[in-house]
C-alpha cells in the first residue's frame, strides 16, 4: 500500500492550475506532506476520501476568503484540518492493513450524541494541535472546532469558521442527488445503529 506521496505538487493538478493555487500551497504545504495528514487518503467521506474532501473545503473557503480579504492562512489551514480526527468512522481495507487502530471506533455503537457527527470536530481540533502545533493558534483552533455547527452547540466565532462550515456543508451535500433523498439517508443511519 503506497499512499505517502512527497510529490504533493503534482498529486493536486487538477486545482495546480487555478488562481492563486501557489498562494494556498505555501501556506498547508507542510500538512499536505505530513504522513499523517496522507493517511486521510485512506479514510473515507462520504462518495470519496477525508484527504479529497479536506483539500476542497481549504482551498474554497481559502479562495473566498481571499475574495473578501479575510484571514487566507485561517481559511488554508482550517479548511484542510477540519476533519482531521484521529480515528476513522467508515472501514476501509487499505486502513485494516495500515494499522487496525485507527478503525478501533467504527463498529462501536453510541448513542446519537457520540456518534461521529456530533463528535468529530472537537476530535479534529486536538487532533490538529497534537500533529501541527506550531500552525494552530486560537482562531483555527475555534474554526476547526465549530464547524459542525449546528450539530456542535457552539456556532463559528469568526467569519473564517462560518465559511469553513458553510463550504464543508456545501461539499458534502453534494453526494445527495436530490432533496427528497434526505429523510431515508437520515432513517437508514439511524437505524444502521440502533442494531
Amino acid at each position: 500500500m503506497n499512499y505517502y506521496n512527497d510529490d504533493i505538487y503534482h498529486t493536486l493538478d487538477k486545482i495546480s492550475k487555478l488562481s492563486y493555487f501557489n498562494e494556498w500551497y505555501m501556506i498547508v504545504k507542510d500538512i499536505l506532506l505530513s504522513d499523517e495528514f496522507q493517511r486521510r487518503k485512506l479514510f473515507r467521506h462520504h462518495d470519496g476520501s477525508v484527504w479529497d474532501h479536506s483539500i476542497d473545503v481549504s482551498y474554497r473557503s481559502f479562495l473566498l476568503c481571499k475574495y473578501y480579504h479575510l484571514d487566507t492562512r485561517c481559511a488554508a489551514i482550517a479548511g484542510l484540518l477540519h476533519d482531521f480526527y484521529p480515528k476513522a468512522y467508515k472501514y476501509s481495507d487499505e486502513l485494516a492493513k495500515l494499522d487496525k487502530d485507527y478503525l478501533s471506533d467504527v463498529k462501536k455503537k453510541q448513542p446519537i450524541h457520540k456518534m461521529h457527527g456530533f463528535t468529530h470536530a472537537n476530535a479534529a481540533a486536538n487532533n490538529a494541535v497534537k500533529f501541527f502545533p506550531s500552525l494552530i493558534d486560537d482562531k483555527i483552533y475555534s474554526c476547526i472546532k465549530t464547524h459542525m455547527f449546528p450539530l456542535n452547540i457552539m456556532p463559528p466565532k469568526y467569519i473564517e469558521g462560518w465559511i469553513i462550515t458553510m463550504m464543508d456543508k456545501k461539499l458534502s451535500m453534494n453526494v445527495i442527488k436530490e432533496i427528497k433523498y434526505i429523510p431515508g439517508i437520515i432513517s437508514k443511519r439511524i437505524n444502521k445503529n440502533r442494531r
